[in-house]
């Protein structure tokens, strides 16, 4: 395995990863993750409308299930492209959302948000970017 297969798989699980703890507290305790996400800072999840348990819950869930698949790439390399794609779509939507409410955050809770909302795009963009891409003939 090369030095860029392995930046590849590493950066698929690392998004996983990094979406894991956000699962685990949505899925498991919805209400904390609604009044105090992340770690009792409470970035924009309470001030966007009423608590909705299912939702949360239902949130945490993809959360954990995409989370799983993105470690489960460290072992496969060809699902390395496919959940980095869908971490994009999910991180571009979700960074655009919060780029429109950001007048809510303090400084600090502003950065953190869009720094912790840019990390994951970063690493599923270069994911997709060094990707092998496969030849077809006719």
């Amino acid at each position: 395995m090369n030095r860029d297969d392995r930046l590849r798989r590493a950066g698929t699980a690392l998004i996983g990863l990094m979406f894991l703890p956000a699962g685990i507290q949505a899925a498991l305790w919805p209400r904390s993750f609604y009044d105090k996400f992340p770690l009792g800072r409470s970035w924009i999840v309470a001030a966007g409308g009423p608590y909705n348990e299912h939702l949360t819950r239902d949130v945490g869930a993809l959360f954990l299930a995409l989370a799983l698949a993105s470690i489960w790439a460290w072992w496969r390399a060809p699902l390395c492209t496919p959940l980095a794609c869908a971490w994009l779509v999910q991180g571009s939507l979700h960074l655009i959302f919060h780029l429109g409410h950001l007048d809510m955050l303090a400084g600090f809770d502003k950065a953190a948000l869009v720094g912790s909302l840019i990390a994951p795009i970063g690493i599923a963009a270069y994911v997709v970017a060094t990707a092998p891409r496969a030849s077809h003939t006719s």
